[in-house]
């Protein structure tokens, strides 16, 4: 693996990489084992404790299945605009704990009820299973609003990397199920359909953090072998994107990602909608979690809880 040249990366990203680097467990492995592993390389990232004013955990019953929520409320306010926040993780890894600090960050810097979504992840649950649960997951919550002190009228949702994926697919269901439910979202570095790309050639050395196997293993593990590569279940950017609600597309510039984001921000612009797309350089795909360290993931976080301010927020009276 080369090494990174440090005046290619971001204040605080060589610190955040040599603290980040170990053991890891290649995309083949036991897929028990690439979970521990991520969930132990993120939980030094969590530290310290960001506090609110509560944080609950909860269990939805769905009609498919029963997952579990994390509710962030920045405070006792009983109907707060909300934030429905997927997890990212390829699909396969990840979970509220590897998150937790992203979220709570979010839920402080909006002034929003921050909803963090346990769905089902892959190989054991494929497509479509993670996207009609987080639909059925924002239904129940938009439908309960008392219960979680959120305002109906209100809710947003979003995710970063496989959980951008994820909540662009559900607000592609929910358009047409319950149109105008969701107002705005939020996306930091998804996969949205490009099968290859500039940024996937350029950044497919292993340093920058996510190569061309790992992305295939994923992509296998959510949809299975043999499924088709320009099916909606991967390619998003095929759909009709006209309807959508506003957006926030967070990108990193040395992500194989990257030019998903800017392929989907043209693609909403051309089907009528709006978009907001921020470009973070010198970091890597993953950098939110490195917020406590690295200027410009505070910064990307800052940008996302604004744009949701904007969006929700009433102005006071």
């Amino acid at each position: 693996m080369t090494p990174l040249p440090d005046d290619e990366l971001a204040s605080g990203v060589s610190e955040a990489l040599a603290i980040s680097a170990g053991p890891v467990p290649a995309a083949s492995d036991d897929v028990a084992a690439m979970r521990s592993a991520y969930e132990a390389g993120r939980a030094r990232w969590n530290e310290p404790v960001i506090d609110l004013a509560s944080v609950t955990n909860d269990v939805l019953r769905l009609d498919r299945c029963s997952m579990g929520v994390r509710v962030y409320r920045p405070s006792s306010d009983p109907a707060l605009p909300a934030l429905v926040y997927l997890h990212g993780g390829g699909f396969v890894v990840g979970s509220l704990d590897s998150h937790d600090r992203i979220m709570r960050q979010l839920c402080r810097r909006s002034g929003m009820v921050v909803v963090g979504v346990d769905y089902p992840l892959s190989p054991e649950h494929r497509h479509p299973e993670a996207v009609v649960a987080v639909e059925q997951a924002v239904l129940a919550l938009a439908e309960a609003p008392l219960a979680y002190g959120i305002d109906p009228e209100r809710v947003s949702i979003g995710g970063d990397s496989a959980g951008a994926h994820l909540a662009l697919a559900a607000t592609l269901r929910l358009r047409e199920r319950r149109p105008g439910l969701i107002r705005f979202m939020l996306l930091y570095y998804g996969l949205y359909g490009l099968r290859d790309s500039a940024s996937r050639r350029r950044f497919a050395d292993e340093a920058y953090g996510l190569t061309p196997a790992e992305l295939r293993f994923y992509d296998t593990c959510y949809r299975g072998v043999g499924a088709d590569p320009e099916s909606a279940a991967s390619d998003l950017l095929s759909c009709e994107l006209a309807g959508l609600p506003p957006a926030f597309i967070g990108a990193a510039a040395l992500d194989p990602l990257l030019d998903d984001s800017l392929a989907l921000a043209n693609a909403v612009a051309r089907a009528g909608g709006r978009a907001e797309l921020c470009i973070y350089d010198g970091v890597l795909h993953g950098f939110l979690h490195w917020s406590r360290l690295v200027p410009t993931a505070a910064e990307a976080l800052e940008d996302g809880a604004r744009a949701l301010r904007a969006a929700l927020l009433k102005p006071p009276s």
